[in-house]
């Protein structure tokens, strides 16, 4: 491990975003970039890694492309910073892309599992890759599923057709200044719509959506063994897609606020709404397949302290990080989903869906190591939404800073 020298550490900035819900939004992507390149530049790091879910919601999924990386590396900022990047951007399957950001290129090299020599030297000047395959870098991953080439499109009513979900990993290694670091970009399984039935059930422990992404996530760590880069240094930024509780949220709702819990079933006998009125006859809570809407203190309740009143429900990667697999930094910034604007033009949390911390960021303990962890110095760890204050779609890139060790 480093002694605390500063010539022995890098300043490093990792950021997750999806953009599926404005991939067909020219306006937002670029807002949504320009807020990422700003994040970028103000931390004045010697590398930046950024990771982008959803491409397939847009018309053209290639554009998209070329528009996130020209936007972010031809910002006058970000040109004058780094002289150097790398794009892998799979608009053919995964819709998953990975755009790497390096100040010096000599320091970098990139693993091509294909070339006899292993790793290969970046050159000066921007490599893009996009709707390219393996053999140009990358190791992609669908767990298991195949999918039609064709854009992952929304139904009428908002949620996501499951028919065409995509969902893998992108997996990208890099030696950087000697040390060999894997980053993986991933998009789990998501359920876009509230199961009623499964929240009205007391004995959900876990919800059937929740133990997918855990299977998934198994599936990833085994990957990773078999590639034979468990003990690289191993950074994970995606879509965990990870929910609270909310039946515990709801329970909790109803004990403090005092109100009654109603059920309406549909005509099979299905749990179709549940909603809680208090003692005035007027509703406080209402859950649909798709509302979750907590009425008169929907926004101010998840936005309190930064979410934390709702965090205790936010467990859902626990058993990941218990088994010493990933580890993540303490959350203390508001859910990352869901937004929009109201009438009035003023950002709220949508009253569609639960908010959560669905965009992550997990390291392995080899990646711990590097870390300089000193809460009393503006080089330690920070994690934290990118774009708190501007709208930039429904759900905000999350980001990671860290000074990371290269002696």
């Amino acid at each position: 491990m480093c002694s605390y020298r500063m010539s022995e550490y890098i300043k490093q900035v990792a950021i997750t975003g999806d953009i599926s819900r404005i991939g067909t939004d020219d306006d937002l992507i670029r807002a949504w970039c320009a807020e990422v390149a700003k994040e970028i530049f103000e931390q004045k790091c010697e590398f930046a890694v950024v990771h982008v879910q959803g491409l397939h919601s847009a018309e053209n999924p290639d554009y998209a492309a070329r528009v996130i990386c020209g936007c972010i590396t031809d910002n006058p900022d970000i040109y004058r910073a780094f002289d150097c990047s790398m794009a892998f951007f799979d608009t053919k399957l995964t819709g998953l892309g990975n755009l790497y950001l390096f100040k010096n290129h000599s320091d970098v090299q990139y693993y091509d599992r294909f070339s006899s020599t292993g790793y290969m030297n970046v050159r000066l000047g921007h490599q893009h890759s996009i709707g390219v395959q393996e053999c140009d870098g990358f190791i992609q991953n669908t767990f298991g599923q195949s999918y039609t080439f064709r854009r992952d499109f929304y139904n009428d009513d908002g949620t996501r057709d499951l028919a065409n979900q995509r969902t893998g990993f992108l997996l990208s290694r890099f030696r950087i200044h000697g040390k060999e670091i894997t980053f993986v970009n991933l998009n789990l399984h998501s359920l876009p719509f509230e199961d009623v039935n499964e929240i009205a059930s007391k004995n959900a422990s876990i919800t059937k959506a929740a133990a997918k992404r855990e299977e998934q996530i198994e599936m990833l760590l085994k990957e990773l063994d078999e590639e034979g880069l468990r003990n690289d240094a191993i950074l994970v930024a995606g879509s965990f897609n990870a929910q609270l509780h909310e039946t515990d949220l709801l329970n909790y709702l109803a004990k403090t606020q005092l109100v009654q819990t109603v059920a309406k079933k549909d005509e099979d006998g299905n749990i179709e709404s549940i909603e809680h009125v208090d003692r005035h006859g007027r509703r406080t809570t209402t859950v649909e397949r798709t509302r979750f809407d907590l009425h008169s203190i929907h926004d101010w309740f998840f936005r309190l302290g930064r979410g934390q009143m709702v965090k205790r429900y936010n467990g859902e990667l626990a058993n990941i990080s218990f088994k010493g697999n990933l580890k993540e930094e303490t959350c203390f910034f508001q859910p990352s989903r869901h937004y929009e604007l109201n009438e009035k033009g003023k950002e709220e949390f949508q009253r569609t869906l639960c908010p959560a911390w669905s965009d992550r960021i997990l390291y392995n303990e080899k990646m711990n190591e590097l870390f300089r962890h000193d809460s009393f110095c503006a080089s330690g760890l920070y994690y934290g939404l990118v774009a708190e204050e501007k709208f930039v779609g429904p759900h905000k890139p999350v980001a990671l800073h860290a000074s990371i060790c290269i002696k």
